[in-house]
């Protein structure tokens, strides 16, 4: 398995996440048995990875080979991506991932038809190159996550295209992570926020994440918008 695929193995099940799913999964099997190319944005934390897996799962069982790849598996070394600072929302957007080799590597041969493509280029982790290709079918389906999917970059590349919204459910995990179990006194507590806004690099994320949608408006441009700030019950929007 590729770096960066790590959604949940055991995802939740509800009637309401399998009709979201089901939904997607329509729209991209209408397209024909031309090879087609799905993207899954959203924020850190939204749930993408585990709804890229559940969808190409269920487009799989549709009798369409399913390819999985995410930027995850493109980050750029660590010293490229923190070049700018580690708090820094610029660094973010614009340093995190190898979007030369996503695009050239990846989604333009595999739009052209390449027999093969490479799907990963980096290990995260071990901050090293490790990169895996694989051969691709005639009417292969890639599903593809990664937060800023819809940045100019892509323009064009998806033939289905998901923005997950989580806002509101990762706005009160990070306030839970920064608020809980506090010291009593005053000065304690504010060494202690200071210390888990710097382990959190929360300008680096939150605020690289707000410029993306406040410039890009991804909710508008995704062929599907999904609430998913409830995992079990997650909604269709209208973008």
């Amino acid at each position: 398995m590729p770096e960066g695929l790590d959604g949940n193995p055991n995802p939740i099940r509800t009637t309401e996440r399998d009709a979201v799913l089901t939904a997607v999964a329509d729209r991209v099997c209408t397209h024909g048995s031309n090879r087609l190319m799905v993207g899954i944005d959203g924020r850190s934390g939204a749930g993408k990875s585990t709804f890229a897996d559940e969808l190409a799962r269920l487009i799989s069982q549709r009798d369409r080979l399913t390819i999985r790849s995410t930027t995850a598996s493109f980050h750029r070394p660590r010293r490229e991506r923190l070049k700018r600072g580690a708090t820094s929302a610029e660094g973010y957007y614009s340093d995190s991932h190898q979007l030369d080799r996503i695009l050239n590597e990846l989604l333009i041969p595999f739009r052209q038809g390449a027999d093969d493509v490479l799907i990963a280029a980096f290990d995260e982790q071990s901050d090293t190159a490790l990169e895996t290709k694989i051969n691709v079918d005639s009417s292969a389906v890639l599903v593809f996550d990664g937060p800023f999917l819809h940045r100019p970059e892509f323009v064009g590349m998806w033939d289905v295209s998901v923005f997950l919204e989580a806002d509101q459910r990762r706005d009160r995990e990070w306030l839970q992570f920064l608020l809980d179990d506090l010291p009593a006194a005053p000065t304690e507590q504010a060494a202690e926020l200071d210390r888990r806004l710097e382990v959190a690099r929360w300008p680096r994320y939150r605020q690289g994440w707000v410029s993306y949608v406040r410039e890009v408006a991804p909710i508008n441009r995704a062929t599907f918008a999904i609430d998913n700030n409830d995992l079990a019950r997650p909604r269709l929007l209208d973008s």
